[in-house]
């Protein structure tokens, strides 16, 4: 019958525990959540998260996909577009931020690791432009026609999503819209017994979406 060296069995018992602490500490990078989808309004900050575990040496860059512009690597800002940074405020969380947000800023963006293979992952950046009437594009606040004629109001706006237009009455009657025709308005003056500001006069505000 064999016998075992004494300490044999407390040799390999410290050779497994070294395997596994080493497996732990080469385990790749990961992504613990996605990017988030944000909205923000023209002209406001905004930031976009990447979570990223056991990055060890590796480097977290953050992409443009619709400019195809690399704005970040690590900690360094790459791209000349002062409104870009970013920052690292845990172990794990890379922030891209966005100062004074404008519409060519709307789009993908691509968080990236550089393994090998590379993995990266994708966030949207949804940019709002609040409602505008074109007051040039617009018929004037005042229209004067003759009785029995006809005429046409007309209000232009834009926004993103693109806004939609209501017409309404300041008497609060009811009208009658022809939605094909986008923005316009018409309507047939009335008697002059009637305030003409009851029966002439639109207020065309832009709903809000």
């Amino acid at each position: 019958m064999s016998r075992r060296a004494p300490g044999r069995g407390l040799a390999i018992g410290v050779i497994q525990i070294i395997t596994i602490i080493c497996q732990v500490l080469t385990e790749d990078p990961r992504f613990a959540e996605p990017i988030p989808n944000v909205t923000v309004a023209l002209g406001r900050d905004a930031s976009l998260p990447c979570v990223v575990e056991h990055l060890g040496t590796y480097k977290v860059a953050w992409i443009h996909i619709d400019r195809q512009m690399i704005l970040t690597i690590h900690r360094h800002v790459i791209t000349r577009l002062a409104r870009f940074s970013v920052s690292h405020d845990n172990a794990m969380t890379w922030l891209l931020h966005v100062s004074q947000v404008q519409q060519e800023d709307r789009g993908y963006y691509m968080c990236q690791v550089n393994t090998n293979p590379m993995i990266s992952q994708v966030g949207y950046l949804q940019v709002v432009v609040p409602p505008n009437i074109l007051d040039s594009d617009s018929t004037q606040s005042a229209v004067a026609v003759r009785e029995n004629q006809n005429t046409s109001l007309v209000c232009r706006a834009d926004g993103f999503p693109a806004p939609k237009i209501m017409w309404r009455r300041e008497d609060g009657q009811p009208i009658s819209v022809d939605r094909r025709k986008k923005g316009s308005y018409s309507v047939r003056s009335t008697s002059p017994n009637i305030s003409n500001k009851q029966s002439l006069t639109a207020y065309v505000p832009v709903t809000h979406w």
